[in-house]
């Protein structure tokens, strides 16, 4: 079983990495690939979570399978109870944030979009998950949210808990643990 100290200053060495990289990036690659860092790590803990069957796996989240897109996951996450409501309405705010620049040329007023842009500005700066924070810059609250949340799912994959009960996410009958 691999160290615990070392996966955390894996991780922490990976983040900083993305971090540094997030910033460098342009308001369009900022949301692509942030978001993009959430998922992969959501991905990762909700595998965690699940029995291993790559066949029933690939089915369920291959790319036309019915937990293949952002969205089908941010739910099972809450379903499984990885995630608050609030927490999952951020994810879905991140959803449609990197949706929108994905997808869209220009802002709506024919503008170049960015996290300036009035509905992208306001949509950063409603994230709840950084709402403790001093943040003022649309920007900065999007990669600081990407970080935050990222940072919880990796916490699942070490931790195996369930943020509604506390406990842990599956019984161990075979073991007497309930």
């Amino acid at each position: 079983m691999p160290n615990t100290f070392e996966l955390t200053d894996k991780a922490l060495k990976r983040e900083m990495t993305l971090t540094s990289e997030l910033n460098d990036q342009t308001d369009r690659g900022a949301a692509i690939v942030g978001v993009a860092w959430v998922e992969e790590e959501m991905q990762a803990a909700i595998k965690s979570f699940l029995e291993e069957d790559k066949k029933a796996w690939d089915r369920l989240f291959g790319r036309s399978g019915p937990l293949a897109t952002l969205s089908s996951k941010i739910d099972l996450a809450r379903l499984l109870g990885m995630c608050s409501k609030v927490i999952a309405s951020d994810l879905h705010i991140l959803r449609e944030i990197r949706n929108e620049f994905a997808h869209t040329v220009v802002a709506r007023d024919n503008s170049v979009l960015t996290f300036e842009s009035p509905h992208v500005k306001d949509k950063c700066l409603a994230l709840k998950c950084v709402a403790h924070e001093p943040v003022s810059d649309p920007r900065t609250a999007f990669i600081r949210a990407c970080a935050i949340l990222n940072a919880d799912f990796y916490m699942h994959r070490y931790f195996g808990q369930k943020v509604s009960s506390g406990g842990l996410i599956h019984a161990r009958i075979e073991q007497g643990v309930y």
